[in-house]
């Protein structure tokens, strides 16, 4: 079974957003194309950053505390299978180069990474789909199908893929909807706000949302 590691984080402390992503596309983004180049079996299938361009922190104390925070990315990274996964974060280049470079742009304290299968309801629609947004719900959270409700609604979008869970963790699902330009994304955000909204208990609105332009830094093998 393909897995995807979902990373979901926020910039360091003291650094700024610009700073942030210069260095996570053009450092870091170099250094897992370099891990992939020198060690193709250990390394990645696929390798995508999404960086955040606006977004809704989640509001309520049950929820993790990066969701709370709000996030500055997400980043996805895919693998054969869960061995394959755990045998990528066990290499001498993970340990001496990848990993020591993560806390220079990473809330390390405040980042969560799960793995997730995907499952493609409607496939992106050709051309540049390069704005997603991002709905991240804790696991536990109400269990409402937003496929159903956009594709009933009259909000437009290109491609959505819902991604569960497969190992315990704080994220339960995450629904991804590619959007035609940040105008579209934000209708997508407001429709899927108000689709969980009618369905929270006692007020609580535990998912987070994320607009975030995505660089397919390796498109996949």
């Amino acid at each position: 079974m393909t897995v995807k590691l979902m990373m979901f984080g926020r910039r360091a402390p003291g650094q700024t957003i610009a700073e942030n992503r210069l260095h996570m596309k053009d450092v870091h983004g170099r250094l897992v194309l370099d891990y992939i180049a020198a060690d193709p079996q250990s390394g990645p299938r696929r390798y995508t950053q999404n960086h955040g361009l606006d977004g809704v922190f989640a509001d309520d104390e049950a929820a993790p505390l990066a969701l709370r925070l709000g996030l500055d990315f997400v980043t996805q990274i895919w693998f054969e299978d869960l061995t394959s996964l755990k045998a990528s974060r066990e290499t001498p280049f993970y340990h001496e180069q990848l990993r020591p470079d993560e806390s220079r742009f990473v809330d390390v304290a405040n980042v969560i990474g799960q793995p997730f299968s995907e499952e493609f309801t409607r496939e992106p629609a050709p051309g540049p789909a390069d704005i997603k947004l991002f709905v991240v719900r804790p696991r536990g959270a109400d269990a409402i199908n937003l496929f159903d409700s956009l594709a009933s609604g009259e909000v437009a979008f290109s491609g959505y893929c819902r991604n569960l869970a497969v190992t315990p963790g704080p994220i339960g699902v995450v629904d991804e909807v590619w959007a035609r330009d940040e105008d579209e994304a934000r209708l997508l955000l407001d429709h899927c706000r108000q689709a969980l909204d009618a369905e929270a208990t006692d007020g609580k609105h535990s998912a987070a949302y994320l607009i975030a332009r995505e660089y397919r830094l390796f498109a996949g093998r």
